[in-house]
């Protein structure tokens, strides 16, 4: 009986240090930092490439992972898990229309707005709809730039086509999918003026953020996968990528821990709306 219990301890540990060397391997062939992830997560999305090559265990894993590298593009894409809809969450788009994006298009300056997490693409355009529609023919006087960034590369690829099937576009009534898309095959294409403001990049949401002086940050529905620790860096990531007054929206049960929780000024708790300090102290309610 102990000698039994030595050796299911024994798999245990040598499967456990496989566990790590899955997360080292990755890191060191596409670049990707699994430590701000959670492991329990890590190790739901993992099981499915286990199953999928037949090696079930972790220690054959890395030996699959050391002879098929191509296996690599395989597990980073089962890493991320795209839903998203047109529109999520209909009251923080209502808060967009009638509170913040006017604020931000009052001055006549370069507004720029960062989805980050922006999946197959529907928060990025749906956005765009959002602008276009708040500007109308004013949009020539105030540029925007909406950076769309995801780590999975085919999501990316889906996004920046803009083609969706028309059960993908039940949030939208049929007078703004006219104005806003074309008939396509068995689908819809986005139209290219709202492609136009839209800049799609892959980027990894633990490294430090490509562009600064940001006025509004969308990462919605991200942060389940990382840990609390993760959370909390790519927040102050965030933080950091912001001016100084800028905005910052979180999903619906997403909640700020740490140093963001006292960096960030909360303005909206329901539609997770936060701010970064304007260097006046003023904010957006007052």
């Amino acid at each position: 009986m102990m000698e039994q219990q030595k050796a299911d301890n024994l798999q245990i540990f040598l499967e456990n240090s496989s566990f790590q060397k899955v997360k080292r391997m990755i890191k060191e062939n596409v670049g990707l930092d699994c430590s701000g992830y959670r492991d329990e997560y890590l190790k739901r999305r993992f099981e499915v490439r286990l199953r999928a090559t037949a090696t079930n265990t972790y220690s054959r894993y890395v030996s699959y992972l050391n002879k098929h590298p191509e296996e690599f593009t395989q597990l980073l894409n089962d890493l991320t898990i795209n839903y998203t809809t047109f529109f999520r969450d209909t009251d923080v788009y209502e808060y967009l229309e009638k509170k913040l994006l006017p604020k931000l298009f009052l001055p006549k300056k370069p507004v720029t707005i960062w989805s980050a997490g922006c999946a197959s693409g529907e928060e990025p355009y749906s956005l765009s709809i959002l602008v276009h529609k708040l500007l109308g023919k004013n949009f020539i006087n105030h540029p925007v730039t909406i950076i769309a960034s995801d780590i999975d590369k085919d999501a990316l690829e889906k996004a920046q086509r803009g083609f969706y099937q028309a059960r993908h576009l039940s949030t939208i009534s049929p007078l703004m999918i006219e104005k806003f898309f074309d008939k396509q095959d068995d689908g819809y294409v986005v139209k290219d003026f709202l492609k136009k403001i839209i800049q799609f990049e892959q980027f990894d949401l633990m490294t430090k953020p490509l562009h600064q002086n940001l006025d509004l940050i969308l990462c919605r529905n991200v942060m389940i996968y990382f840990s609390k620790e993760g959370q909390q860096h790519i927040h102050m990531n965030f933080y950091h990528a912001l001016r100084d007054g800028g905005y910052m929206i979180t999903g619906k049960s997403e909640i700020l821990s740490g140093e963001p929780a006292t960096a960030f000024t909360a303005l909206d708790y329901i539609t997770r709306v936060y701010q970064k300090p304007p260097k006046n102290s003023l904010s957006m309610n007052s």
